[in-house]
């Protein structure tokens, strides 16, 4: 199975080392997300991997910066 695209873009401006929480109300897990645009280079990580992804996915960036990305 290949993961499709599911939100529109989602813009977040976030701060390196704190949680930000993107609340989707899929009722499934997410699939993954794509940065399609950032303003300075950062990645995401999991918050909490055994974390129920279902309703909100909570990420924390590797630097501060402005991005959209989109979950799958």
């Amino acid at each position: 199975m290949i993961p499709t695209i599911a939100t529109n873009p989602i813009e977040l401006d976030v701060t390196a080392g704190e949680p930000i929480s993107i609340e989707h109300g899929f009722g499934r897990q997410v699939a993954g997300w794509l940065v399609i645009w950032r303003d300075a280079a950062v990645d995401f990580t999991v918050y909490d991997a055994s974390a129920d992804t279902s309703e909100t996915l909570v990420l924390v960036p590797s630097a501060s910066a402005r991005v959209r990305l989109v979950l799958l």
